[in-house]
């Protein structure tokens, strides 16, 4: 079983990470369809997928459940498999702790391997070569996360970019430890040449925007939940007095005094999509 301590950041994670737009797992799914691959006889859905770093589920595992018989969800996370698990509402899903680079199901046999917001703590090399393994000839890997790069909606949205920008200026600068080269991936939009899905047939898809309708209070909640963040805040007494005044000059931008004043806001999400060979060409991949 979890301990408290972590089953209470899953339990944050659920609450105030945003979710991602169906329109980005149609994307996914439209790509899947382009390549051929063969869905199960009885239904028109595919046999299997599996949604790596599912964390509680609500975000992006979910989504796959009406395209397949089967989806699986993997977490090293107890406390996240615990969520999702609690969570679950589709008979089609199931969700079981595993790295990522060991996954639990046969050779051949995975139609779409689906990571969100986790190919970043992932060993890139061991995982797409797992990939290779599971995946069925035209299966698709799907990666994608979303940036710090935050649009307010709101009539006073130039005062409150400012102080942000403030806030995130710091926490992704030299000045926090925490901020290494992993959570440095996410903010490159995983442009850098380590984390390219290893086949010919690849693309990238940018511009996507999730849409958050929520408060102040859950805004914050959301930043304070990014792992940089917390680890920074956390850290010493002197970080959460500089983080809570941050907040407190958040609010006032905001024009409010008020936690639950509504507020909404646009963060941007980046996509990766990569197909595995139909044939074992010598060209096609990295791994021969």
């Amino acid at each position: 079983m979890a301990s408290v301590g972590t089953t209470k950041v899953a339990e944050k994670y659920r609450q105030y990470r945003p979710k991602y737009p169906p329109e980005l797992f149609r994307i996914i799914m439209n790509f899947v369809r382009g390549q051929g691959t063969q869905c199960s006889n009885s239904n028109s859905k595919y046999p299997l997928a599996v949604d790596v770093g599912c964390g509680p589920g609500l975000m992006s595992t979910v989504f796959l459940a009406p395209y397949f018989d089967k989806v699986l969800g993997v977490d090293i996370s107890e406390s996240q498999i615990e969520q999702a698990t609690l969570n679950n509402k589709h008979k089609n899903v199931e969700y079981r702790l595993s790295v990522a680079e060991k996954l639990p199901v046969e050779d051949n046999s995975v139609t779409l391997i689906q990571v969100a917001t986790a190919l970043h703590w992932l060993n890139y090399e061991k995982f797409y070569k797992e990939c290779d393994r599971v995946l069925v000839p035209g299966g698709v890997i799907a990666a994608f996360s979303y940036t710090l790069n935050i649009h307010f909606d709101h009539p006073m949205a130039a005062e409150i970019a400012e102080v942000f920008l403030e806030m995130k200026t710091k926490l992704t600068s030299a000045d926090n430890p925490y901020c290494e080269k992993r959570e440095k991936l996410t903010l490159q939009k995983y442009t850098d040449e380590s984390v390219q899905i290893p086949y010919r047939d690849s693309k990238r898809i940018d511009n996507e925007y999730i849409k958050v309708s929520t408060t102040v209070a859950g805004f914050l909640k959301f930043y304070r939940s990014v792992s940089l963040v917390r680890l920074y805040i956390n850290s010493c007494p002197e970080n959460m007095e500089w983080w809570n005044t941050c907040c407190q000059r958040f609010m006032e931008a905001c024009g409010t005094a008020d936690l639950e004043t509504p507020l909404t806001y646009r963060i941007e999400a980046f996509l990766l999509l990569g197909r595995k060979p139909k044939i074992p060409a010598s060209d096609d991949c990295e791994y021969n």
